[in-house]
């Protein structure tokens, strides 16, 4: 019996991992509808960071990975995204071989499963961002972590410390999770199993393999001086002016908790927006919470690992990334999806397996769905380009972000990104026989300068699209410039 329910577990598992990723083939999202995703697309034509292409710090091993693809599938956008599917899809073999360490080869193949096809991190794995190919890199680099704890060799730390490389190459905003190599030496220092001499000799490999992405990329800008200065400035805007952090964001520190736990964790990225699977979720959550007594489990390498890169991670996205996008926070619901199931199955095997694997189920019904609406349907500003290229009258439009999209689409109209009033007032004079046409961040923008519009703009028309796949882009609204302001 007990062969027959392991067969059947096994035999379940590989048929809905075969089935997602034939879904994320299949319904291959090659949209490049925000700023940041026209940034990595027109990369792979050009590599020109003052161009942003890609904007800071570069992202090498992403854009590599994308170039290569690219040599084969036509289209920039989708073979960005198809290098994240395939990098994602070998993340399976990690996630399984670190749950095998706590539980049966059945049932680590079940856990890999069920993390692998978390709804929202499987949907941002099929958009052109460095997100996908990151996460699957960060379950690498965990294997790595946990396998240099286990065998206690400088060549498996050395492993750690390059995948490390790898992943701030893909993505540097994942930095505080290199806290994971600080806590490994330090556990295996604290155990006498490393020394300190070992320690800087592996400090220093380190940099030199950091060294290998960013000495890279700073020969691309014309040596190390000129990527210091972007650097800085990148950062400056990021932390200070537009980057939605804590330091440049209007909202309080409660509303950004609540954004961060509820609306993005819980809600989006967890429970994909169903309340049926977010329900599923929270019982779950409540009975592994109880199967997490620190009087057994704090022994655990691997559960203290987790949750002091989950803890480093949580501060460093509340303080330090845009909370209007949900992306961020990737890295804590996988982390914590895996440890949610490991910590199920450690005691109730049975009783959940069912639940599991109805939750699995539902799951990647609804993660299909998702898939196929992101890649047949519009995005907004996709919609917004092709009504405006067919408007017979003659028009010039005036936007922020979507501008840099219409450049992309090779759009045939006149467009222009603008950030200030007083700019806008000046620029529109020169069109006083073609509309003036306005996008709702533009007006935004204006308003949150102090000018008030009321009666000087009018709706032409309204965008819309799922706002999971583009949660600042999602609904666009097209305003006219009243004909008696343009003097």
């Amino acid at each position: 019996m007990e062969k027959v329910k392991t067969s059947f577990i096994i035999s379940l598992s590989i048929l809905f991992i075969i089935c997602l990723v034939s879904s994320q083939v299949v319904y291959l999202n090659s949209f490049a509808s925000t700023y940041d995703q026209v940034d990595f697309a027109l990369a792979l034509d050009r590599y020109d960071l003052l161009a942003m292409q890609p904007h800071f710090p570069g992202y090498p091993y992403f854009i590599l990975g994308g170039y290569l693809v690219n040599q084969w599938v036509l289209d920039k956008a989708a073979s960005l995204t198809l290098f994240n599917i395939i990098l994602y899809t070998s993340a399976i073999i990690p996630m399984y071989k670190i749950s095998r360490g706590h539980l049966s080869h059945s049932v680590s193949l079940l856990v890999a499963t069920l993390t692998y096809s978390s709804g929202f991190v499987v949907v941002m794995v099929n958009q052109p961002m460095s997100e996908g190919a990151a996460i699957a890199v960060l379950w690498w680099y965990l294997w790595s972590i946990y396998g240099a704890w286990k065998k206690q060799s400088m060549w498996t730390r050395m492993l750690s410390l390059f995948l490390l490389s790898i992943l701030m190459g893909i993505r540097l905003s994942y930095l505080p999770l290199s806290i994971g190599i600080v806590f490994l030496f330090y556990k295996q220092w604290k155990n006498k199993q490393l020394r300190m001499k070992e320690i800087m000799l592996l400090g220093l490999i380190a940099f030199l393999f950091q060294l290998l992405w960013v000495g890279g990329v700073a020969l691309t800008e014309g040596g190390v001086f000129g990527f210091m200065k972007l650097a800085l400035s990148f950062t400056s805007g990021h932390f200070n002016d537009w980057g939605g952090t804590a330091a440049s964001a209007d909202s309080s520190f409660l509303n950004r908790l609540y954004q961060l736990i509820i609306q993005n964790i819980g809600w989006t990225g967890i429970g994909i927006r169903s309340i049926i699977l977010t329900s599923m979720f929270a019982v779950m959550f409540l009975f592994s919470f109880q199967n997490f007594q620190w009087g057994k489990i704090k022994f655990s390498f691997l559960f203290q690992l987790i949750i002091i890169l989950m803890g480093i991670y949580f501060f460093w996205a509340i303080f330090a990334q845009n909370v209007e996008k949900p992306r961020h926070i990737i890295p804590l619901i996988t982390l914590g999806l895996f440890s949610m199931y490991t910590l199920l199955f450690l005691k109730r095997k049975t009783g959940f397996m069912i639940v599991s694997i109805l939750l699995l189920s539902l799951q990647v019904y609804q993660t299909t769905q998702l898939l196929k609406e992101q890649a047949r349907n519009l995005p907004a500003t996709y919609q917004l380009a092709s009504f405006l290229e067919n408007r017979k009258e003659s028009f010039v439009i005036y936007a922020w972000e979507e501008s840099r999209v219409f450049t992309y689409l090779d759009a045939p109209f006149p467009h222009k990104e603008i950030n200030t009033y007083a700019k806008f007032l000046h620029d529109q004079s020169y069109y006083k026989n073609r509309d003036i046409l306005l996008t709702s961040s533009v007006i935004k923008g204006f308003e949150s300068q102090g000018v008030d519009l009321n009666g000087k703009v009018e709706i032409i028309k309204e965008f819309s699209s799922n706002s999971l796949f583009d949660p600042v882009y999602h609904h666009i609204i097209l305003y006219k410039w009243k004909s008696d302001e343009k003097s």
